[in-house]
């Protein structure tokens, strides 16, 4: 009996002691970024939206406001200012499939291996690193009636645009301006997805008798697609939050004509409509979640198929 004790008493699991210490320290080394997260994000978060059920103007507490449920939302959605920016918005997003066919096309070019191609790779990524301000000025002297763009229309017979004073032509001028900017970025990305590429289905693909398009469009471009959902997924995200280069190259004009979502947001904050803006603001974001959101679905349904 004795010994059946003993035995059981042998068998039996030691306890853990807790490891306080090492606990301990691991919370402090996570506290900074704990409190960061608690104080710029957490809060704001929660104050904006507490702020979109009162009328607030930011000069007094937001607790002393006028609580008003739901009509700072209506005021925004049945204001033609605000539906016509999220329209200029969208239309922006044209320059996404524009921008990938043109750095897809220069990614394959400058992937070949021949002499220069490194020189090429920095200059096409220039525009990535110069400053927003300085493009702006390039651009806004390029698009001048007498500029260097109209100069080469007149080459081929056609007319001169007013490109920075008509709403159709400014909205392409602005399309053009945002794919010439992130032309490099997007370039470096494809060549870096072209690169793996395995020889082994293009080689594979040429004894089969594939030509060169063929191994392209069966081989190439599918192999690219976390490079296209990627492009894709931040050109929505960055496309929907536009404000510096359509502020700085035309003032949201002519007309309105390039008026973008976060141009109509800060207008609201330069009005002392805080209350509207935070809505705007919510909209915006809940837009680019539901859209990122559906772009990640589809893409999981195509690679499980």
């Amino acid at each position: 009996m004795q010994n059946t004790i003993n035995q059981e008493i042998i068998n039996k699991p030691k306890k853990r002691k807790p490891k306080n210490k090492e606990n301990l320290i691991g919370y402090l080394f996570i506290l900074p970024v704990f409190l960061g997260i608690l104080f710029f994000i957490a809060y704001p978060l929660v104050y904006s939206l507490l702020s979109t059920f009162r009328n607030w103007n930011g000069l007094i507490d937001l607790m002393d406001a006028p609580f008003v449920k739901f009509e700072m939302y209506r005021r925004v959605l049945t204001d033609r200012a605000f539906w016509d920016s999220l329209v200029t918005t969208l239309i922006t997003l044209i320059g996404i499939p524009i921008g990938m066919f043109l750095s897809m096309g220069l990614a394959l070019l400058l992937n070949r291996g021949l002499k220069g191609t490194h020189l090429f790779r920095v200059i096409f990524y220039i525009p990535a690193i110069v400053a927003i301000t300085a493009i702006v000025i390039l651009w806004r002297g390029m698009l001048t009636v007498d500029g260097p763009i109209n100069a080469i229309l007149n080459l081929f017979g056609i007319k001169s645009r007013n490109w920075l004073g008509e709403p159709t032509y400014a909205r392409i001028a602005l399309i053009g301006m945002l794919v010439w900017k992130g032309l490099g970025v997007s370039t470096l990305l494809y060549i870096a997805g072209l690169q793996g590429v395995s020889d082994t289905y293009t080689e594979a693909a040429k004894l089969d008798g594939a030509n060169s398009w063929q191994i392209f469009w069966r081989i190439t471009f599918p192999l690219l697609k976390p490079t296209h959902f990627y492009m894709v997924v931040t050109g929505v995200i960055n496309g929907m939050q536009l404000y510096i280069e359509p502020d700085l190259l035309l003032d949201g004009g002519p007309a309105n004509s390039t008026r973008t979502v976060l141009i109509y947001l800060f207008d609201r904050f330069d009005q002392r409509l805080i209350s509207q803006a935070s809505v705007v603001a919510w909209i915006l974001a809940l837009i680019v979640f539901v859209a990122t959101a559906l772009q990640f679905y589809f893409n999981s349904r195509s690679e499980k198929a």
